[in-house]
């Protein structure tokens, strides 16, 4: 039997996507990342999520529980409008790497354009963790970190 590919990834110079939802992990972390950087509703958002979530992220290298993380998107979404596209995705067992570009515009029209990735750790369908890295130094610059 061959080997499962589980890396999908989107090639540029033959114009193919590969989306993650091949798998339902992948799926789910897909679905909350594109929920809290767009505007879906955080309700539906937010029950991706377990009891004890956390998201951590390198810009400021503090953890967050999905009430200060909600906290924070709903502010973030009066100032900044992110948008994320796959780059790859890859899943192993509950865990999934996401590799996105991030393309932010602040209020004031200043751009953040950078390669951003994140390990979604899940359990029974729910996420349980989220870790986000990305440039810190033009973050920083832009968004005031």
């Amino acid at each position: 039997m061959a080997p499962v590919d589980r890396h999908l990834s989107r090639r540029h110079d033959e114009g193919v996507t590969a989306t993650p939802f091949d798998d339902p992990q992948a799926e789910l972390a897909w679905m909350f990342l594109q929920g809290i950087c767009g505007d879906c509703d955080l309700d539906d958002i937010f029950a991706l999520v377990s009891d004890d979530f956390s998201y951590w992220s390198i810009l400021t290298r503090e953890a967050l529980d999905a009430d200060a993380l909600r906290q924070q998107v709903e502010q973030r979404r009066r100032g900044l409008q992110v948008t994320l596209e796959l780059t790859r995705c890859i899943n192993e067992g509950e865990s999934v790497v996401i590799e996105a570009h991030g393309d932010c515009v602040t209020a004031d029209g200043t751009r953040y354009d950078s390669p951003v990735a994140f390990i979604v750790d899940t359990h029974d369908g729910r996420i349980v963790s989220v870790r986000e890295y990305t440039d810190t130094r033009f973050a920083g610059q832009v968004l005031g970190i």
